[in-house]
């Protein structure tokens, strides 16, 4: 009798912890920290988004977003995601993601009117501003295990108006056509807006719009002819190349001036690996710097500093198992600074690549970066960095 009361509150008070991690906390505080040697603010477990129109940022913790509006020192829980009937359920626990080794489970972009399109689990969600809940608005036709991830961090794209794209991001084996999608208020429903042929490319990078021009862009992977940088003005129907055909041209994010477009390579290459800036005006292509690493996210501060972080995957062109932050200042100088170590290298069960994440968007004052699988921090700790810090 004892066992069996025993095993019933146990049960009971492990249902309750489960519960707790599910509905997620109402609030996440920064705290003042030190991160790669630099004074910062911290959070647990928050997966860097974007920043809305208003100057809130917008991060996710499993299936939750959170929201820290501006000038607060609190992420506030905003919506939980749905994630349909399926195993990927299970990312609503900390516990299974940490097993997994997956923080990354959520993408979303949000309308400068509010509206937010997420990719969860295969499909993809909308929520007004006014609505209370997500709705379904299209299942992802290449996803799951084995098959890929469905879209890239960058492949997501909020365009103004009610009017969204996502690009195809799977792993493609047999190199099948790959699709750009568009989704309209007035249609309701994901459209195909434009489908590369089979054998061109691998799979979508990134979908961008210059926000100097209000030029939309394109990047593509990932082998020998199929890395590609191209530009629409027709949302996306029409895709003219800058270039193509080799490892210069495999980019994971563009970074916008008004007289520039820069790049990370998304490469092993010694030989080509670096960070690139394109010339508007001349069309000329310029290589900055030779760079250790895929390079997998950029952004820009106000102050114009340009950002790019280096993954570790097991490149040939990797010196060490140290991710780096490159930064490229307006007077053209570069700084590297080493961060963390990367943590699980050996392909199995918990396998992944040591990412530092970064904002989805351009133009804020601070930089801000989740960092995944390094052994000098939690999995998803959230860093936010002022510009006077990181230029020290």
């Amino acid at each position: 009798m004892e066992a069996l009361l025993l095993t019933v509150v146990v049960a009971l008070i492990l249902a309750i912890i489960f519960a707790i991690d599910y509905y997620g906390p109402n609030l996440i505080r920064l705290r003042e920290s030190i991160a790669f040697g630099m004074k910062c603010l911290r959070a647990k477990e928050l997966i860097i988004q974007q920043s809305d129109s208003k100057g809130n940022i917008w991060a996710s913790r499993g299936l939750i977003l959170y929201k820290l509006e501006h000038g607060s020192t609190r992420f506030k829980k905003h919506s939980h995601i749905p994630a349909g009937f399926s195993w990927f359920w299970l990312n609503n626990f900390t516990l299974f993601r940490k097993l997994t080794l997956r923080a990354e489970c959520v993408e979303m972009v949000i309308d400068p009117d509010g509206t937010i399109c997420t990719f969860c689990a295969g499909s993809m969600w909308l929520k007004k501003e006014s609505d209370s809940h997500f709705k379904k608005t299209g299942t992802m036709p290449n996803f799951g295990r084995g098959i890929g991830r469905g879209v890239m961090t960058h492949g997501l794209m909020a365009a103004g108006n009610g009017v969204f794209y996502f690009g195809e991001y799977f792993n493609n084996p047999d190199r099948k056509g790959v699709t750009i999608y568009e989704y309209t208020e007035k249609m309701q429903q994901w459209s195909k807006v434009h489908v590369f042929p089979p054998g061109q490319i691998r799979h979508i990078h990134a979908l961008q719009s210059d926000p100097y021009t209000g030029i939309m862009w394109v990047c593509t992977g990932d082998e020998n002819n199929e890395p590609m940088i191209g530009w629409s003005d027709d949302c996306f129907k029409t895709i003219h190349p800058i270039g193509q055909g080799n490892q210069i041209w495999r980019a994971c994010q563009l970074v916008f001036t008004e007289q520039a477009i820069y790049w990370g390579t998304d490469t092993g290459s010694e030989e080509l690996s670096g960070m690139y800036r394109w010339d508007k005006r001349k069309k000329e292509l310029e290589r900055l710097n030779k760079t250790e690493g895929a390079l997998f996210y950029s952004t820009r501060l106000e102050d114009g500093t340009i950002i790019m972080s280096s993954d570790r995957e097991n490149f040939p062109n990797e010196k060490d198992d140290r991710t780096r932050l490159y930064l490229l200042e307006q007077s053209g100088k570069i700084t590297n600074l080493l961060c963390g170590s990367w943590d699980y290298t050996k392909p199995g069960f918990r396998y992944n690549f040591a990412k530092l994440r970064l904002q989805r968007n351009q133009g804020l004052p601070y930089l801000i970066v989740t960092v995944l699988n390094q052994k000098e921090f939690a999995d998803g700790e959230l860093l936010i960095f002022n510009a006077s810090s990181l230029l020290q």
